[in-house]
């Protein structure tokens, strides 16, 4: 075990990850990053071979990343989230692109975090373990980082 601060989450090794990823080179680079961060980490390619592991394991966290599946992501993530056992469990959306308001339409559909692709692994690592640890965020904080930067929300008047 390392006294890094940076790499203070590697002890955290009984920790499981649904990885969702419909391009096979990217769920195996992702999964060694995971795995390099100590998860364990369970790996599907399609929703359907998600909803089997879901029915052996409980993870901790999902990430879920679709862009070339049959079924779009944003469609997943909403029935992930709608699913009772999975309810308080957080769940990463990886994105290529923000087009068409993909970020709050994520945010809407459930995702606790939103990020785009590419992104610094040790990120990623770093938040699906602040997620596990402190639970789902609340739901305004959320809101909060779906709102493009440099945009307010607007308060009613009157």
């Amino acid at each position: 075990m390392t006294t890094n601060p940076e790499h203070s989450y590697q002890s955290e090794s009984s920790r499981s990850v649904l990885l969702v990823d419909d391009d096979d080179r990217v769920r195996q680079m992702l999964s060694l990053a995971l795995r390099a961060a100590g998860f364990d980490v369970v790996a599907a390619g399609t929703q359907q071979q998600a909803d089997n592991r879901l029915a052996q394991i409980r993870p901790d966290a999902l990430v879920l990343n679709l862009q070339r599946s049959e079924a779009d992501g944003l469609d997943v993530l909403q029935s992930m989230r709608a699913r009772q056992d999975l309810s308080q469990v957080p769940i990463v959306f990886l994105a290529c692109c923000d087009g068409d308001g993909v970020r709050s339409r994520a945010i809407r559909a459930g995702a606790d975090w939103f990020a785009l692709r590419p992104l610094a692994l040790a990120k990623l690592q770093h938040r699906i373990l602040e997620l596990i640890r402190h639970g789902r965020p609340p739901l305004n904080l959320i809101a909060a980082r779906a709102r493009p930067p440099g945009t307010r929300r607007l308060k009613p008047t009157g």
